[in-house]
């Protein structure tokens, strides 16, 4: 059963309209009557998948643990006997892959403006102890706020490397954007696996292109869009790479390099 609207959570956040949602979770928007603020409820009913409601604990728990600007704030966690609810920062703004749904291709400098920031965000992941790999990079996880900001939305899939050999034994990520290791290659996942996530989410940005159609180390960018700089064409060639240790090992080599451009 679905939340009400003017029905108050905790004695706090007051529901004031569905925002969306499918399956075994749905999100609401609320006002928090102690802050003024706008919030977004996601409501986890315990009655259907209760993996899945252990999943969406372990996602807010983790984000409001890193507690980085970047991130959606995890205002609170809340849990009943028939649901938990995730209270978090309501985001404005539309997601990239929004964006290239209403607007196409995007502009060459502005594609590496972005990826140069999330370049900052996964490294903040990936300096953790243990580190944690993002695990599930496109332009739906990709926030654009109304002044330009970007913010990395669902963590999911977030792999915390407690051990140097991580295979994981779920697939993670999303077939397409996932770098081959995750989908069992019997490779370890690392870091190498978000520069992956990211190169492809450059080239389906820079192109308006399903992923899917192309194979890992394949993404002909500058066929596509022949006024594109060679360098960003090679940068994402050598983000997308098969084998591990031929992309780019760190996000902050990757940073420097898109530096360089040339957009």
């Amino acid at each position: 059963m679905g939340i009400r609207k003017g029905q108050i959570l905790a004695r706090r956040y007051e529901i004031q309209m569905r925002l969306g949602g499918g399956g075994n979770s749905q999100v609401y928007l609320a006002n928090d009557t102690v802050s003024g603020r706008k919030r977004a409820v996601k409501q986890i009913k315990k009655s259907g998948n209760s993996r899945m409601c252990g999943f969406a604990r372990k996602e807010a728990e983790t984000v409001q643990k890193l507690n980085y600007p970047y991130f959606p704030e995890i205002v609170d966690i809340l849990q009943t006997d028939e649901a938990d609810y995730i209270v978090m920062e309501y985001l404005q703004g539309e997601t990239a892959g929004e964006r290239l749904c209403r607007l196409g291709p995007q502009p060459a400098q502005e594609v590496v403006r972005w990826a140069k920031d999330l370049c900052l965000m996964l490294s903040y992941l990936h300096s953790q102890k243990p580190s944690m790999v993002y695990c599930d990079m496109k332009p739906d996880n990709i926030m654009i706020q109304p002044e330009g900001n970007l913010r990395l939305i669902d963590f999911g899939a977030v792999l915390e490397l407690k051990q140097e050999d991580a295979r994981p034994q779920l697939l993670l990520g999303t077939r397409g954007y996932a770098a081959p290791e995750q989908l069992g290659n019997g490779h370890p996942v690392d870091a190498r696996a978000d520069i992956y996530g990211l190169g492809v989410t450059m080239y389906q940005l820079l192109t308006g292109q399903d992923p899917c159609k192309a194979e890992a180390g394949a993404f002909p960018a500058r066929s596509l869009r022949r006024a594109m700089p060679r360098r960003l064409e090679r940068i994402v060639r050598k983000c997308t790479r098969e084998e591990p240790e031929m992309r780019y090992q760190t996000c902050d080599e990757l940073r420097e390099n898109l530096a360089k451009a040339g957009t």
